[in-house]
């Protein structure tokens, strides 16, 4: 990795990355949208790993259920567990297992039955008055939880505060959130397929939003993350969890990380503060927490 712009694909920040103090990082890897790892890579960034780098979340939805939706569930599962209990068992009809899986079945019933008569009792104010009022009691909604799927995709957030110590630096900060910016929006097919390429048709904002030949977008890129580590012996190891294949959402740049804009005099800025914000592609699961996700 180059902590300039040598061959304008590999960058690196700060140039002291990988050695002493700075010996941890995350590495990002951007492909053309579609491209599987060990592909064509578009472009390497190395940056310092960040306390907020070090979060990762694990999620399930479950919705919440009342009445007679808990009663009904509980009782499927367990006939459910009856009928595989009877399917094993070699022994005849009329046998324990038999009788157990109709008992349950009749309970089931009853329980429907005395539901459809809570939820008649639950709606009517008078009868809700005269229970709490003459019995001290009130309707149980025997409320429950459903699992209904994985939670959502798994979002990570990177903040990156950036201080250039002189003007080759401040040049290398400036093509890395270059390098963000271009792989996370979209552009036209064929049109531009490096943002350090030399520009050929210089036109307005207005005339690519809605000339001719700008009809269809090419999505944008999509990212590898990797956490990595010196060791005492000089060798490397990976981070505490993996990242599987992510796409960026939001680049945020500020500009007067300071609270004050200060300037070199080429006119790029002293302080940068970058925060990258990615969602990963798959739902993570059991099969890929094991492998370390």
């Amino acid at each position: 990795m180059s902590g300039g712009t040598k061959n304008q694909k590999d960058f690196t920040y700060p140039t002291t990355l990988h050695k002493g103090d700075e010996g941890h990082w995350v590495l990002f890897t951007s492909y053309p949208h579609g491209q599987q790892r060990g592909g064509t890579q578009q472009y390497t960034v190395a940056l310092p790993m960040g306390a907020q780098s070090m979060i990762t979340t694990a999620e399930a939805i479950y919705a919440e259920q009342d009445g007679l939706a808990t009663i009904l569930t509980e009782g499927a599962a367990a006939a459910a567990t009856g009928v595989e209990q009877f399917n094993k068992s070699v022994q005849p009809p009329e046998a324990t297992t038999n009788k157990d899986w109709w008992d349950t079945v009749k309970g089931t019933v009853a329980s429907v039955g005395e539901e459809v008569l809570r939820q008649v009792a639950d709606k009517s104010d008078i009868t809700k008055k005269v229970m709490a009022g003459s019995f001290s009691v009130a309707t149980n909604p025997k409320l429950s939880l459903l699992y209904s799927g994985p939670g959502k995709f798994r979002k990570f957030v990177f903040e990156f505060p950036m201080i250039a110590t002189n003007e080759k630096e401040a040049k290398t900060i400036e093509n890395i959130i270059k390098v963000f910016r271009f792989s996370t929006v979209p552009g036209f097919e064929k049109r531009i397929s490096d943002v350090f390429e030399t520009e050929t048709e210089p036109q307005s904002a207005e005339q690519i939003s809605t000339g001719a030949g700008y009809n269809f977008y090419q999505f944008p890129s999509t990212w590898d993350i990797v956490f990595g580590h010196d060791n005492n012996e000089g060798g490397k190891t990976d981070g505490p969890f993996k990242i599987a294949r992510s796409v960026c959402n939001s680049v945020l740049v500020n500009y007067a990380a300071a609270g004050v804009p200060f300037f070199f005099k080429d006119g790029r800025p002293f302080e940068v503060k970058m925060t990258l914000t990615f969602t990963e592609t798959v739902i993570i699961t059991k099969e890929l927490v094991q492998r370390g996700y």
